[in-house]
This record gives structure tokens, sequence and C-alpha cells, in this order.
């Protein structure tokens, strides 16, 4: 308990101190705190301003549920390895004991794994997503912030000359405040904008079910021209059903580090349209932008969901009356879903092929997945534990063309 209170002490410090930099970028010293909660390490936990070597320390933010990021550790381990007198690698992520613990039996590693449910550090850097990295120097300062992918024996070989490192992590934006950035209010029966990069505020979109603009409005902010199409078209699995007409590139479509091709749209359709929300999209985004889209039905590769038998099927019918899902690299967590939703919104995102529901069941039910890596091998074995499985196949199936 002592301990405990000692630390929440420390931590109120710091954050006091360092109250008038809103942020930890290049050159600010790193707070004196502890990273708590190491795994595979010979200390539970650690204070950076302790240390008395001359080592770098790179502070990796990740999780065991970020596909991506389980590369950069494989690389990261290989650097360390090959550099463990000059550097010191912890790795932070939101993972409890038993998931660090799965990772490790799986992939050992020299690396410490730290837990922080709390995103003290990774606030601090604003970061904007995982698979970044904060380099602490010896002076105990923030010498770079970088994706993690960046990160190679060149870098380091620049960083222990006292060469500058080129900054390539994704910071976020200040936020803006307001209610509603496309001036909608409840009076209004139809609308349409399209404009440019909206600084300040998040990636995101919103189609309401139900209320006043309940299946007749869409909104999206800071998304790309391939977003908008997929939504409007309905593609589930960009890599297959996706394809180019000569003239057009897949960087003319989804390039999220270039702000000058992302946009902001909203569209409102009357209340008791004869026109469906997304047809209505289709060609709204058809008229204005410069890269259009055709539809096509073409026989490609498909997963097709089954039932594995009656007997193992797992999950429970549902009795809510609000249908909601969400999903991340930890699997999928839904209520009152359909398995065909399940297959299109969550299965297809994850194997990177379009699943088509074929178990025959139409009812509702609460379905919860648990990734504990997000692979295809994770993926398989969290459906199989419900009961269900997967099996490559081809199906016609909708497609679209990008064209000029």
């Amino acid at each position: 308990m002592k301990k405990c209170v000692l630390w929440m002490v420390l931590l109120l410090t710091t954050l006091l101190s360092y109250s008038q930099e809103s942020v930890l970028s290049q050159g600010s010293r790193f707070p004196d705190i502890l990273i708590t909660n190491i795994s595979n390490a010979p200390v539970r936990d650690f204070n950076l301003h302790k240390e008395k070597s001359s080592k770098y320390y790179i502070l990796n933010f990740w999780g065991t549920w970020c596909s991506p990021c389980i590369p950069e550790m494989d690389s990261l381990s290989v650097l360390l390895k090959n550099n463990a007198d000059k550097i010191g690698i912890i790795a932070i992520s939101d993972d409890n004991e038993e998931r660090k613990n799965k990772y490790l039996k799986n992939k050992p590693s020299k690396i410490w794994l730290a837990t922080d449910t709390s995103y003290t550090l990774y606030k601090m850097f604003n970061f904007a997503f995982v698979g970044q990295s904060a380099i602490i120097g010896p002076d105990k300062k923030v010498v770079a912030l970088v994706r993690t992918d960046s990160i190679n024996q060149q870098l380091l070989d620049k960083l222990f000359k006292g060469e500058p490192v080129k900054m390539s992590a994704g910071i976020r934006e200040a936020a803006i405040k307001t209610d509603d950035p496309f001036g909608i209010d409840s009076l209004t029966q139809h609308s349409f904008t399209l404009r440019g990069y909206l600084k300040g505020h998040r990636t995101m979109g919103r189609m309401p079910k139900k209320g006043v603009y309940g299946n007749r409005r869409i909104s999206y902010y800071n998304i790309t021209i391939r977003s908008l199409y997929r939504t409007a078209y309905e593609i589930k699995s960009h890599k297959a059903q996706e394809f180019y007409d000569e003239g057009v590139t897949e960087k003319d479509i989804s390039d999220y580090e270039n702000k000058n091709t992302l946009y902001c749209l909203d569209l409102l359709i009357p209340e008791n349209s004869h026109e469906k929300l997304l047809d209505v999209l289709k060609k709204k985004l058809n008229d204005h932008l410069s890269i259009k889209v055709r539809q096509e039905q073409k026989e490609i590769e498909v997963y097709v969901l089954k039932r594995i038998n009656a007997d193992s099927f797992k999950i429970p019918v549902s009795t809510a009356e609000e249908s909601m899902f969400g999903f991340s690299g930890r699997g999928f967590d839904g209520t009152k879903n359909t398995l065909k939703e399940f297959a299109e919104e969550y299965l297809s995102n994850e194997l990177g092929l379009p699943v088509v529901d074929e178990t025959g069941l139409t009812g509702f039910y609460d379905i919860k997945t648990n990734v504990e890596q997000r692979n295809r091998a994770g993926i398989m074995q969290s459906i199989e534990q419900l009961g269900l499985s997967v099996e490559k196949t081809t199906r016609l199936m909708p497609v679209i063309y990008y064209y000029r």
C-alpha cells in the first residue's frame, strides 16, 4: 500500500511539473517516473533517471493485438542483440500479464515488456497510434519520436555518432471543439458537403441508424477516397474487391500521409426519400471526385463461414434490445448481431478476403471472440472456439474499378 501511495504522489508531482509542456517532444527532459508492471526483466519497475549507464533507451508503444507490431518487435529483438551494450528496449502496451506471458512463450525475447493500462506515457508523447517509439538519450532527454518500423541499424549508428534522427512519428493534432462542423441541425431537410482536410479532427465516420437522422445521414472526417467509395459500395475486403484502371494507383486513393488527399463529407437525404442513402452517396462521389468508380461482378477467392457441427456451436441467442458491435486486435465484441454481420464486418477485415456467411443461421446472437495474437492462426482459433470454421473457395462477388 505504501508503495502504491508513493507511486501516485510521484506521478502527480511529475504531471504537475510538466503541466507547462503539453506534450513531450524532441529535446524534452524525460519525466522522473516509474515504468511499471515489467515482465521478462530483472526488475518489476524501472526509473530511467536512476539508470547510470550511457545507453539509449527505446520505448516502443505496441500491443499483442497489433498485427504490424509483431514483426517490428522481431526486428527490435535483433537490434537489441547486436547492440546490447548501447541500447535498452522497453515495449509498453496495455496488455495484461496473461497476454504478455503467452506472447513470450511463442516469441522468447530479451525486450522488457511493460504494462500501462492508463496510457500515461503514450498520452505524454501525444502519439496518434501504436507502432511508434520514443528514443531517450543517456542525458535522459527525448532524442527522437519515430515510427517503430523506421528503427534499423543505420538509425542506431546515427544516434551513436550524435547525428540528428529524422522525426517520423504520427502525432495528434490539437482537437477542435464544435458540435457539428457541417452546421446541420434538426430543421435541415437535405444537404451535401464535400471539402478538404479539417485540421484538429480525428479520422472517423458516423451513420446513425435511429433518431432524426436515422438511415438518412452519413458524415466522414479526414478520410481517403478509398474509404468513401468502400462505404458507398459496401466493399468489405479492399485487396480482393478493388481494381484499378490504367492511370490510377493505390496511392491516389489511399494516402493518409498526404492531407491534400483527405476529405470531409456530409450527406443528408430527405425523410421518406425514394432513394437509399448509399445509392445517393455513390452518385455524389462519382459526380464530385476526380477519380470515379464502376461496379461489376467477378469470381474471386473468398472464405465461407460455416458451423463445424450443430453440437459445437456455442454462440448464445441474444435477448438484448439494442444491436451494437466493436472489434480490435483482441477480437470481436458484439450484442444482437447476425452471423452475416460478423462475417462481413469483422472477419472480412481480419482475414483479407471477403467472408460469406453460409451457416444458414439468420437469428441475432451475442458474439464475442478472444484473439491471443492478431494473425490468421489467432483469428481461426478464436472462431473455432465458437463452433465455427472458414474455408477458402471462389464466389461471384461485387467488385469496383477505379478510373479517371
